[in-house]
């Protein structure tokens, strides 16, 4: 029986390959049967219970994934071992493993994208496909017999409209729901793929609004009229506005009750924020001047700064101004900058935690701020950065290594104050795909 199938499918490729992208290989070369991708899988387990119907017409994208080194058995079985799988997988001797009717089976791997997409995975590590010709020809087989099957595009350029065809990497880029920023895909070997295909390729800096909103963001430059680099420009702040009163006990002031002028930040008001909820950062700066003048050339705004001496200096006008430092957070959050270069320095300095310490708390019983940070998406809480970009992204830089300014800081600022720190594991919903960061043990 397997055997009639396999000769049916290996006369529906060949039957199919006229209507197929123009490339620059044989196509005839190439026909090969599909085995079933339940070879691969444990005993276990499934393509039924890995995978939900859909409807064919909501196919416009392929994604394209990679082993990481895993052959493609183990590849397999830990996809399925924690819910994932995909369509397809070529392994290095050019075999190719699929599912029965990839268009109606949706198939989780790349959260924020399932819906829409047919996930490829090749065999290998880095770049190394592209030394096996054999196992190229079936991969891009596998890709140009799904793009003439669905219409896709043989393209990379705007993966925002989920049609074309994309490396892991960019999506995660974009969407989001991924374990870690590590490269999946790998974007030489699609520029390889595409290029054979006559498709057209586009690297990084040429995808489809890559200074808009992604989850992984890039920082566009101040431009002039002209398209001159320019350096940005403020309506607030040192030398700018005249010098505040400082309201509150934990910050450091002038005999006049002044905030220190030179401490001050110049930076653009973005409005007033709710007073809901606090989120500390560490600096990854060894120094206070220093840090100033990184947020000032960004553009970016942290309400305090906390120094290693253990004074801390409220940054803007008004401490109720809305900073400009945690995306998801920004509008209702007091942002607190600690200067430090890693977790383990901000854990050895006992006299700026304490300073950090005491604004925590004076701010959270001012403005009836909770002392935990069980649930960020409420708002409502003291919560670290690397919480706030593992539920909403939104910074230059994203992994699940991530620490700013680390769950064990976290933990001492708010145990210190009587308040209940929660692990990562205990966080709300941490387990569940509306997070930036995945919590899992693996992802395809």
């Amino acid at each position: 029986m397997l055997r009639t199938v396999l000769l049916l499918l290996t006369a529906c490729i060949i039957s199919s390959c006229s209507s197929l992208p123009e490339t620059n290989f044989s196509i005839a070369e190439l026909a090969s049967p599909i085995y079933p991708i339940s070879q691969l899988l444990p005993k276990d387990k499934n393509t039924i219970s890995l995978s939900v119907l859909r409807k064919k017409t909501k196919v416009s994208g392929i994604l394209l994934h990679h082993t990481k080194g895993l052959s493609a058995e183990d590849y397999i079985t830990k996809s399925a071992n924690s819910g994932w799988l995909v369509h397809y997988i070529v392994d290095k001797k050019g075999k190719i493993y699929g599912v029965e009717d990839p268009g109606t089976s949706l198939i989780k791997a790349a959260p924020k994208t399932d819906t829409s997409m047919i996930h490829i995975s090749w065999e290998g590590d880095k770049e190394d496909i592209l030394k096996r010709p054999l196992q190229k020809k079936s991969l891009l087989y596998t890709i140009a017999k799904t793009s003439q099957e669905f219409g896709i595009p043989v393209t990379n350029f705007d993966v925002g409209s989920r049609s074309g065809i994309f490396t892991h990497s960019q999506a995660k880029k974009k969407f989001g729901g991924f374990l870690n920023g590590s490269d999946c895909g790998n974007e030489n070997v699609l520029k390889a793929l595409l290029e054979e295909l006559k498709g057209s390729y586009f690297s990084e800096m040429e995808w489809k609004d890559r200074y808009g909103e992604w989850v992984l963001r890039k920082e566009k430059p101040f431009v002039g009229q002209n398209g001159e680099v320019k350096e940005p420009s403020y309506d607030k702040g040192r030398s700018i506005t005249p010098t505040p009163k400082a309201e509150l006990e934990s910050i450091e002031k002038t005999a006049d009750g002044l905030l220190p002028e030179e401490k001050r930040l110049k930076y653009n008001y973005r409005g007033a924020i709710t007073a809901d909820c606090v989120v500390l950062h560490f600096t990854a700066i060894n120094d206070y001047d220093g840090t100033l003048r990184v947020l000032e050339k960004r553009n970016l705004a942290a309400t305090f700064l906390a120094d290693k001496d253990g004074k801390i200096y409220q940054l803007l006008d008004s401490p109720l101004h809305m900073a400009a430092a945690a995306t998801g957070t920004n509008r209702n959050c007091f942002q607190i900058e600690i200067v430090g270069k890693d977790t383990e320095m901000l854990l050895a300095n006992p006299a700026q935690t304490t300073a950090v310490s005491k604004l925590v708390y004076e701010l959270c019983q001012k403005y009836q701020i909770p002392l935990n940070n069980e649930r960020i998406e409420s708002l409502k809480g003291v919560f670290s950065h690397t919480q706030a970009k593992k539920k909403w992204g939104g910074s230059i830089f994203l992994d699940a290594q991530d620490f700013d300014p680390g769950e064990p800081y976290m933990k001492k600022v708010i145990e210190t104050l009587g308040g209940t720190y929660y692990s990562e594991k205990d966080w709300y919903d941490r387990n569940g795909e509306e997070w930036i960061l995945l919590f899992t043990d693996f992802q395809p």
